[in-house]
């Protein structure tokens, strides 16, 4: 079997596809059904092309492995609502003091990044300000996921454990 036969054998199922990924997609989403399915061929050829997927794996007995496509489309979906995701934005009418404690807030927050041990910090900012998505810093970094998963998480915990402990009022 060729890609055109798998690709033409996976469309036949369209309209199941295009149900899928509807009841995926949250309420109010920007993106269409037909967009993810769209995204989802793509995703599969491009795999198909560069041989990291084999065709006996999206075909079998001459139907769609229907577990290859719905994990494929979970996720594009995850990672288009992680993308769309937009920081909060302060507003032009906030108090100077406000505004001047949220900055206090994130300068301390960069201190205790600041006093992290090397590879901690690297991998944190990292995260923080590049990638936002553990899989993809650990691909992109060629570091094992559950390290950069242990460490990011080691880094929440401590920036929140010295945070609260600057907050708290003393007696």
């Amino acid at each position: 079997m060729k890609i055109d036969e798998a690709l033409s054998a996976l469309y036949r199922k369209h309209t199941s596809w295009l149900i899928m990924a509807e009841r995926l997609t949250p309420v109010g989403y920007s993106r269409t059904a037909e967009d993810i399915v769209q995204e989802v061929y793509l995703k599969i050829y491009q795999e198909l092309r560069d041989n990291k997927l084999k065709i006996t794996t999206i075909i079998v007995d001459d139907q769609p492995n229907y577990a290859i496509v719905y994990i494929r489309m979970r996720n594009i979906v995850s990672d288009m609502m992680r993308s769309e995701k937009q920081s909060v934005k302060l507003s032009g009418d906030i108090e100077d003091k406000q505004a001047q404690s949220a900055a206090e807030f994130f300068e301390s927050i960069d201190n205790v990044i600041e006093g992290f041990q090397w590879f901690h910090k690297k991998l944190f900012k990292l995260y923080s300000k590049e990638f936002r998505s553990l899989r993809k810093l650990s691909k992109a970094t060629k570091i094992s996921y559950k390290v950069v998963c242990k460490t990011v998480k080691e880094c929440k915990e401590e920036i929140k454990k010295q945070i609260n402990e600057k907050q708290r009022p003393r007696r």
